[in-house]
Formats: structure tokens, C-alpha cells, sequence
């Protein structure tokens, strides 16, 4: 431990300088991957000999602060003293040390003046900023991340929450944000804190096995829960290196931030992947079914696998992947088949066509083709994006008001463009065959041909609900 009555220079700070205000922040909050400050080169002299590293290496800091490396490369500093200090302010500048000696020495003032009571759990973290101070406390003992004032959770950033229970779950989640950005200093991990994980891990696995409809599916594939638990039994052996506690923090941080976004523990818990607990605006069913009558039922299709993939505005990655994947292969097919019946407009040339409908149908088929070219051309990047990046397109897309429905009206474009194209094309045609074989045999074919495709169309329909039905039934039946 630091002993207080050692004092030097830099323990004199000015109070005359005004360094701004103190404000409250969390470890999701403090920018850590926003800094777009650049790296400044120079040239240097290589001494003989590399051991001379370390005597090169800066060394004025003040008793009881120390310097680490995060496993990423971040560099941060830490002081050992009864109130404990983590900072990433760059303390090798005079400057910034001043300011962080200032808001350390000021914080430690509020925290004698309110009696709060101090212990090696207790850790104070300070992000030094232009216009002054932000900083939250964590305790280590009870998992939990704390501020010396009250505050309501827009004012921290904090989601809305159920009850009290749901926000300590946010406050955890918090706590091992800041384990994972500091795991350097900590000195280690209870061996509990892996064999926990472990046990979630396994359930979590299991029930994305037995169940179509897991709730974990949107953390991580079968596959990727397979070798992360492989990493969490090394884990399990070296609970003392830093590198080891970031890993357990990041995993700790996904759970607790599934079970924020589940309501685990709640009166109102998510327990399967497509069931809502929030309360959202529904749009006007007379949107639905002018949309769905302009393109022929697709902009419905896409507007369920949309609202499907994004419940509660929750990302499953497993989920958009597969449905983004379909999409593209549709817009694809429609392309083609677009281009296929743009070629046999040729040989209605040959023969006494409507100029109209040909006219018509070539400019539809025309903008299937296209829309399909700047549709695929925005999604490939998208098919294998990871879980935030879909997040922030879907969100952005959404509507408050019409939801995924101008936009799956959007997605529908390419195959609507072809259907209608294809539907006028089929209308020449009949037109021709009327002069030739009379109209009554054209009646009565288009007729048959009518009630044949509709007869399909509502076979494959109560099929594919059918099968809905049964993939989204138990995990019981999905053993069977």
C-alpha cells in the first residue's frame, strides 16, 4: 500500500487553476474506442545493447502510481492507496498528471465529506476531459459499478429498466465493462467467478441445441460456444494473468448484458427468441395491404422475416444472416428471370402485340434488374456483418411510425418488378392468342391456369405455416 506521508512536487497542485466541472459517467460511456487523436513520429537514437529499454523507459510518476498495458495495447495507469485510482489520462504529461491529481485529490475530499466508507474493493476511475472530469466508482466485492451523487438513468446512459433487480443486472454488466478495459492491476479472479461462467456456458449451450427458438442464439453460434468454452477451462488455470481476467470480463459483460436485455429474473422474462415483451406502435393495417397488394404478398414476406430478425429491437445474428442470405439469392433469381422474359419480348415483335403492355413490361423488368444490382451491391457487406453493425442498419431503418415496412417494400422491389413485368408480358401473349385462336378458348385457358396457380399458391402457404408451426414447438420435439 501507498504510505500518504510520503510527499513530493507533484502532490502540489494549484488550487487557483480551474479545471472544469465533475460529472458522472459509465464504463459503456468514457469513449474508449472513439479517440481519433493521432500518433506523433520522430526520429531516435538506437543505444547499444536492448536491455538499455528500460532505462529509457519514463519513470516520473508519483508514489503509489504504477503503468499497465491492456492485452488491446491501451495503456492506463493505477494507483495503490486507500481510495484506488484507474485512469487511461496519459500521465507521463505534466499537464494531465496535474489535472489528475487535482480531480483525485478533489473526489477524495467529497468522499471524506459524505463518510463514505473506503476498502481495497472500492476503485474510482477518472476520465480527464476538455471542460473538466467524468468518473464512476466500481466494488469489486459485490460487483457493482456506483457514483457519489443520485442520478436517473438517462442521465448515465442507462437503458429504462423493469425494477431494481433489472438495474443492478445493467450495473453489473457495467462492473465487468470496467473489469475488461483494467484486468492489468486487479491481481486476479476467484476460481467461482470461471467455474460460474462455465456452468452458464453450458446451459446456454444446450439450449441452443434443444431449442429452435434460445435466446442465446443471438450471442454466439454453436460452434463459436464449443471453442469459447475450450478458452474458458485454460482460463480456468490462470486466473492470476491479466489476459485471462480481460477474457472472463468480456464473456461476464455478454451475459449480463443478455440477461438486461431478457428481463432475466423479472415478473415479465424473454424466454424464447421470438417472443415480445415490449410495448411497440403498431402501424396501419391499410399500409400492410396496399403494400402487400402492389407487390403481389412479397413486401408482407419480407416485412414478418424483418420483424422476426429484429424483436424488441434485439439483433440475432443467427437469425439475420440465413435471412439476409435468402434475400440476395432472391434478388439474384429475380434478375435472372427478369432478363430471361426481357429476351422473349423479341419475338413479340414478329407478331400484332400491344405496344403498350410490351412497352410496360420491358420497363418493369428493366427495374427489377436494377433495383437487384443496387440491392445486392448494399448488402454484401452485410451478410457476414457482425452483430452491431446489423443493429445500427436495422435501427436506422426502422420506422417509429411504419416500422420494416417502407422498407420491406424495398426488399420486395426486384421480384414485384418481375411479377408485374412477367403478368403484362402473359397479357400480350393472351392478347396475340385471342386473333388466332379465338377468344373464348384464351378465356378459358388463362381461366384453369389461374385457379391452378392459386391452388399452389395457397398449398404452399398452409405448408410453409404448417412447418412454421412445428419448427418453432418445443425443445422436445426438436430432439424427436
Amino acid at each position: 500500500m501507498c504510505d500518504d506521508s510520503k510527499k513530493n512536487a507533484f502532490e502540489t497542485i494549484q488550487g487557483s487553476l480551474d479545471y472544469g466541472t465533475l460529472r458522472p459517467t459509465t464504463s459503456e460511456w468514457t469513449g474508449r474506442y472513439e479517440k481519433h487523436v493521432l500518433a506523433s513520429l520522430k526520429q531516435a537514437i538506437v543505444t547499444p545493447g536492448y536491455w538499455r529499454w528500460a532505462e529509457t523507459k519514463p519513470s516520473y510518476l508519483p508514489p503509489c502510481w504504477s503503468s499497465f498495458v491492456h492485452p488491446e495495447g491501451q495503456i492506463y495507469f493505477a494507483r495503490d492507496s486507500p481510495l484506488r485510482i484507474v485512469t487511461e489520462a496519459y500521465l507521463y504529461n505534466p499537464e494531465t498528471l496535474a489535472k489528475v491529481l487535482y480531480w483525485s485529490k478533489h473526489i477524495e475530499s467529497l468522499v471524506e465529506e459524505k463518510g463514505m466508507p473506503l476498502s481495497e474493493n472500492i476503485e474510482l476511475f477518472i476520465l480527464i476531459e476538455d471542460d473538466g472530469c467524468s468518473y464512476y466508482f466500481v466494488n469489486h466485492a459485490i460487483q457493482t459499478q456506483f457514483w457519489l451523487e443520485q442520478y436517473d438513468t438517462t442521465e448515465l446512459g442507462i437503458p429504462d429498466v423493469a425494477s431494481e433487480s433489472h438495474l443492478q443486472i445493467a450495473l453489473t454488466e457495467l462492473y465487468w465493462i470496467h473489469v475488461e478495459y483494467f484486468p492489468m492491476h486487479i491481481g486476479g479472479l476467484p476460481v467461482k467467478v470461471v467455474d460460474d461462467l462455465l456452468s452458464i456456458w453450458c446451459h446456454g449451450l444446450t439450449d441452443q441445441i434443444t431449442s429452435q427458438t434460445s435466446t442465446y442464439l443471438g450471442l454466439w453460434s454453436r460452434e463459436e460456444c464449443y471453442q469459447l468454452l475450450d478458452l474458458l477451462k485454460i482460463a480456468r488455470d490462470n486466473m492470476a494473468d491479466g489476459n485471462q481476467i480481460c477474457v472472463v470480463a468480456r464473456l461476464w459483460r455478454s451475459i449480463y448484458h443478455h440477461r438486461f436485455q431478457s428481463h432475466h429474473g423479472q415478473e415479465v422474462a424473454r424466454l424464447s427468441r421470438d417472443q415480445a415483451i415490449l410495448h411497440h406502435p403498431l402501424p396501419s393495417p391499410r399500409l400492410s395491404t396496399v403494400l402487400s397488394i402492389l407487390t403481389l404478398n412479397t413486401a408482407t414476406r419480407h416485412h414478418t422475416q424483418l420483424t422476426d430478425t429484429f424483436i424488441d429491437q434485439l439483433v440475432y445474428k443467427s437469425q439475420w444472416q440465413p435471412f439476409i442470405r435468402r434475400t440476395v439469392e432472391e434478388w439474384k433469381r429475380a434478375s435472372f428471370e427478369a432478363f430471361c422474359i426481357l429476351l422473349l419480348h423479341i419475338f413479340l415483335l414478329h407478331f400484332p402485340s400491344s405496344s403498350t403492355l410490351g412497352v410496360t413490361s420491358a420497363v418493369l423488368l428493366v427495374a427489377s434488374i436494377l433495383s437487384s444490382a443496387l440491392l445486392r451491391h448494399r448488402y454484401n457487406s452485410l451478410e457476414d456483418a457482425s452483430a452491431g453493425d446489423i443493429y445500427t442498419h436495422l435501427h436506422a431503418m426502422r420506422s417509429e411510425k411504419y416500422d420494416f415496412h417502407f422498407v420491406a417494400l424495398i426488399y420486395s422491389l426486384p421480384t414485384a418488378f418481375q411479377l408485374w413485368g412477367l403478368l403484362l408480358f402473359c397479357t400480350n401473349v393472351i392478347l396475340i392468342l385471342s386473333v388466332y385462336v379465338g377468344m373464348y378458348w384464351v378465356v378459358g385457358a388463362t381461366v384453369f391456369i389461374s385457379a391452378l396457380a392459386l391452388s399452389l399458391n395457397r398449398t404452399t402457404i398452409t405448408s410453409s405455416l404448417f412447418h412454421l408451426r412445428n419448427f418453432r414447438g418445443s425443445g422436445e420435439d426438436s430432439l424427436v
